[in-house]
């Protein structure tokens, strides 16, 4: 019930996204999805973190509402899937030990401002875009160590924001580079030991994608 809660308010958000643009728009929808470029690791006495990967894709929205000069302004709103896995491994005295894959997927909630600059005759144009998103918990694996599993869950909600730079050609396909700060823990954790490497505040990289129609 809690998964499909999250979901219906996912879904509204975006809804609302999208009805609460100016009807003079340019309006247009299509999909958009991002890689991740880091692959940190993180170590604590406790616990190591490595081989970090994240993806996102889902339906986007894209409304230019303003001409200014040589740019438009408008805003763009997506709802993705987004897809988080490590390793995470206990460390004891005698080295490494008792490694667990952990996946974390949430529904990424991105509402961006956009300016996209024209290049003239070409069939190119340069944007930048940037805002706030917030993400909803789907799916989360607890650490099924020994003393870790009570202790440390993944958070339901998180947040943060994000601006992106890249290109546009044949006014359709975009792809660019964004850079992603975190603003909320994506763990809680009741034993200070456990802490470090899971609740610190990350920032990423991704190249991202998406397709206008």
């Amino acid at each position: 019930m809690k998964t499909k809660s999250m979901i219906k308010t996912g879904v509204a958000v975006f809804l609302l996204a999208m009805l609460s643009v100016p009807a003079f728009s340019q309006i247009r929808f299509g999909v958009k999805a991002d890689v991740g470029l880091n692959n940190p690791s993180f170590n604590s006495d406790a616990l190591k973190v490595e081989n970090m990967t994240s993806y996102s894709i889902g339906p986007s929205i894209e409304a230019m509402i303003m001409p200014l000069g040589v740019a438009d302004l408008g805003i763009e709103a997506s709802l993705l899937y987004n897809d988080n896995r490590m390793t995470v491994a206990r460390l004891s005295g005698d080295g490494t030990e008792a490694d667990s894959e952990i996946a974390n997927r949430y529904l990424m909630l991105p509402v961006n401002a956009k300016l996209k600059f024209g290049m003239g005759m070409l069939p190119l144009r340069l944007y930048v875009a940037a805002g706030p998103y917030a993400g909803y918990l789907i799916q989360g694996d607890e650490l099924d160590f020994d003393q870790a599993a009570s202790d440390i869950k993944a958070k339901e909600f998180q947040a943060g924001a994000n601006i992106g730079v890249g290109f546009e050609v044949l006014r359709m396909i975009q792809v660019g580079v964004n850079y992603r700060t975190q603003l909320t823990d994506n763990y809680a954790a009741d034993e200070p030991d456990w802490s470090d490497p899971l609740n610190g505040k990350s920032e990423s990289w991704s190249i991202t994608g998406s397709i206008y129609f």
